[in-house]
């Protein structure tokens, strides 16, 4: 019994924590911190006029870059990186399951207007719907969410940045080919560690895969869960297990917000986990800083 006392007791401290991200690292914050805003109250007001927020700023996170602000519903990002204001200015107003919703971009201050005092090196307001429910708690990465955002960020191929808008009716294809192909499977067994990517082409062709579908399902496949396993390929069961796994959905979670950008003329290059949450399973980019932006166009002062 007093073992199971001390172990709820210390259930109940560590789940009373409060954490943040903190100069990209997962901090605890006190409940001052939690609710101090860098701004004046008169600038706050006219922040919270020009976005349309409501209620008061609960802290969320900082980066080298800045730091965001939920109210409500809504994260208010204040920031000096020029690189995001124009890269979220290039998706406002649009929708995307892996990206951030971004609602609306503005600035502060312009050349020639006197510095504020407080944060005189950061312009840029970025408002955009709050992902997820408990940041710094169950809505950051899993481990093996991380695996994969680190993955694609390490090796980057072009084809992450291309990807197939119907990939689940891709691998449901091949799936369902499997199912009736079994003895295909079988023949000509891999060897325990031999590299099994030929193989899995072969079948994806036979299959009626085009040359597009094959390389994305396959580059999905090696992210997801590699190509060194002969139990995966040796077997329906085992195909059908590896087609199915949950890495295979972040690989397309990463890839589809990739090419969303992109087809923005964002080319987004800073991938990493504490730039990526997990809403209920499902991955979404939060933070495009440091991108490349084709197009840039004037940010409004509010």
């Amino acid at each position: 019994m007093k073992l199971l006392l001390e172990n709820w007791r210390k259930y109940i401290s560590e789940a009373s924590k409060i954490r943040r991200i903190k100069s990209n690292i997962l901090t605890e914050v006190t409940e001052e911190e939690l609710r101090d805003f860098p701004l004046s109250d008169e600038e706050l007001a006219k922040i919270k006029k020009w976005a349309g927020l409501s209620g008061d700023p609960l802290f969320l996170g900082s980066g080298t870059m800045g730091s965001a602000y939920q109210f409500g519903d809504e994260v208010l990002k204040i920031t000096k990186d020029f690189a995001e204001a124009s890269a979220t200015q290039s998706i406002a107003g649009q929708e995307h399951p892996n990206v951030y919703n971004v609602k609306k971009v503005g600035r502060r201050f312009v050349k020639g207007d006197e510095q504020p005092g407080e944060m005189p090196q950061h312009p840029f307001l970025i408002v955009y719907d709050l992902v997820g429910e408990e940041v710094g708690g169950s809505d950051l990465p899993t481990p093996k969410q991380q695996e994969i955002i680190k993955t694609i960020h390490a090796r980057p191929d072009e084809i992450y940045y291309q990807w197939l808008a119907n990939f689940d009716e891709v691998r449901r294809k091949f799936a369902t080919w499997i199912k009736k192909n079994g003895a295909k499977v079988e023949e000509n067994p891999m060897s325990r560690f031999q590299n099994h990517s030929s193989k899995l082409r072969g079948l994806m062709a036979e299959a009626g895969l085009n040359e597009l579908e094959r390389e994305a399902l396959t580059k999905a496949w090696a992210t997801g869960v590699g190509v060194y396993s002969a139990d995966n390929i040796n077997t329906a069961e085992g195909a059908l297990k590896a087609l199915a796994s949950p890495m295979l959905d972040y690989v397309n979670d990463i890839s589809s917000g990739l090419t969303f950008l992109e087809q923005n003329g964002i080319h987004f290059r800073d991938l990493k986990t504490t730039n990526v949450m997990n809403d209920r399973g499902r991955l979404v980019i939060i933070d495009i800083g440091k991108s490349d932006v084709k197009q840039r166009e004037p940010i409004e002062k509010i």
